[in-house]
């Protein structure tokens, strides 16, 4: 027998409400576990709700808006504890006040409750949408509320006594019967589910974009550039390819990659990135997986970055992907990133099949655990970065690996905007001076988010810090250049600094560059010499 059929009448037309909030004072009061928390702009169901009345509490908001700092989804339940007042303040609006009695230690999101087929649907607990007002109360059927206090309970069991404190006994025992999961199976409380497969028809209620439409000003953003490389992205997304972004260092392509997929999320492309950054000893246990002990000694495959990033269905951000040693990292990827199928040499401990990953027609990326199958979406990308300095060591990836990638340029801002950010610098005029020189001068060219840390570290050394901050900021980015490259450089600064400047840099130059002791005793007797000449001449004017 279903729970459906086990509820009596009077049970089915109860009904509870859900209470949701973006309004970050009132978040905050929530998260604080307050009381008396004041809930305003409500319009609806003025007349159905009571001191005492059981309230689900939703965060809501964009995550794609800087100010929604938390997570959204389930976080608690609570009552009201003032019944409607103000009411018709502004046209039907009335507030009421809550009491948070549970709380949650993390957001129960809609993906939490895909496999409790009768909550995973529950109106205000899905993502928000833009229209909908900073507060919102919904009404929560009392099958859908007993789906609720389940997952709650099979995520948090610990939290039974607190929410037994709220629900009558008759409630709990059926929200610990026998309850009913997407994927049929018949649980009582405390049992475990067996293995729940994440097929795609799971995510049915969620309509995913088939084509990638970003807001590029979004992206772009403060940037100084053209909007073409971004126009560039966009497309190469839409007809299917993995991306690399290249160019000097900070010129922020790790941050266009993380806006992209944050547009990705906003215009529900994707469900999400991860960022992890690229070693030299990286391995295929790093990005595919391999075995480990688990807590009795038996070993288990444990997945690897790549095969978790399609599980939650993410892009992957990957930093500086030419420090990895590609044809050790990526082993089977190159395969799958071509759209082949490839089965691993790893069973699934769920299923005692050896894990596949396969490509398949639909957009959302999964995992089936009950074949041990990886399924990657047409909507599944790769957002990998490297710097242009190290173009040699791009040669040192494989053909195989790089024909898999659209590569797209973010170039470096040109001199007048770099010159308007030392001059908007609240710092002397002479280390402004001096930080133009380092930039005019410069044997490779620097980002600004590389000249604005430079800036900052002179502006919090009290000025005192402009060689600190040059060989700490500016001169590990030169890594690869010629000796004669770096005594230009230095001899183009040098006439700036002071005979102490000189040998502190002199010095980290020969240590950072392996170069011998002397090799600016040359430059720094010519500039000896200036410097007398220069103290003579002021000498002379004097007399």
């Amino acid at each position: 027998m279903t729970q459906m059929g086990l509820l009596e009448s009077n049970e089915l037309n109860s009904t509870f409400y859900s209470i949701r909030t973006k309004t970050p004072a009132t978040v905050s009061a929530i998260l604080n576990k307050e009381s008396n928390i004041e809930i305003d702009g409500l319009n609806i169901f003025k007349d159905q709700l009571h001191i005492g009345q059981i309230v689900f509490i939703v965060l809501g908001g964009d995550k794609a808006k800087a100010e929604i700092t938390w997570e959204t989804g389930l976080i608690g339940i609570g009552r009201i504890v003032e019944k409607p007042y103000d009411i018709g303040y502004y046209k039907k609006n009335f507030k009421i006040k809550i009491s948070v009695e549970v709380l949650l230690n993390t957001t129960l999101s809609r993906h939490d409750l895909l496999s409790y087929a009768d909550a995973y649907n529950t109106i205000g607990i899905g993502p928000m949408t833009k229209w909908e007002p900073n507060q919102a109360i919904s009404e929560v059927e009392y099958i859908k509320a007993l789906a609720l206090v389940r997952a709650i309970l099979d995520k948090y069991p610990k939290l039974e006594e607190e929410i037994a404190l709220i629900f009558d006994n008759k409630f709990m025992i059926k929200a610990k019967d026998q309850m009913e999961y997407l994927i049929p199976q018949t649980l009582y409380f405390g049992q475990l589910p067996t293995t729940i497969s994440e097929s795609e028809e799971q995510y049915s209620g969620i309509e995913f974009s088939q084509t990638f439409d970003p807001d590029l000003a979004a992206i772009k953003s403060s940037f100084e550039m053209e909007l073409h490389p971004l126009e560039t992205l966009r497309n190469y997304v839409n007809i299917g390819k993995h991306l690399i972004l290249i160019g000097p260092p900070g010129t922020g392509k790790t941050e266009i990659a993380e806006r992209a997929s944050q547009e990705g999320i906003r215009t529900q492309f994707t469900s999400g990135y991860l960022i992890t950054t690229a070693t030299a000893d990286w391995s295929t246990f790093d990005t595919i997986g391999g075995y480990m002990p688990d807590n009795d000694g038996k070993l288990v495959f444990q997945e690897g970055i790549f095969l978790r990033s399609i599980r939650e269905d993410k892009w992957l951000i990957i930093d500086e992907i030419n420090r990895a040693e590609a044809d050790k990292a990526f082993g089977q990827l190159f395969t799958v990133l071509s759209g082949k199928d490839v089965q691993l040499p790893f069973k699934s401990q769920a299923s005692d099949q050896l894990i596949s990953i396969k490509n398949y027609g639909g957009l959302k990326s999964y995992y089936d655990s009950a074949s041990g199958t990886y399924y990657v979406g047409k909507n599944w990308r790769i957002i990998a970065t490297m710097n242009t300095f190290d173009k040699n060591s791009l040669f040192s990836l494989s053909y195989a690996f790089m024909r898999r990638f659209a590569f797209i340029e973010i170039p470096i801002p040109g001199t007048v905007y770099m010159h308007s950010l030392i001059d908007a610098k609240g710092i002397q005029n002479t280390n402004k001076d001096f930080v133009r020189k380092v930039i005019d001068c410069s044997p490779k060219p620097i980002g600004p988010a590389v000249l604005l840390e430079f800036l900052e570290y002179i502006k919090i050394s009290n000025e005192t810090g402009r060689i600190e901050g040059l060989c700490s900021s500016i001169l590990p980015q030169y890594e690869g250049l010629t000796t004669s490259e770096i005594k230009n450089f230095y001899k183009e600064l040098s006439s700036l600094l002071s005979p102490e400047e000189r040998t502190k840099l002199s010095r980290y130059l020969t240590d950072f560059f392996e170069m011998s002791r002397n090799a600016f005793d040359s430059i720094n007797e010519d500039l000896s010499f200036a410097d007398e000449d220069e103290v003579e001449d002021s000498q002379e004017d004097i007399e």
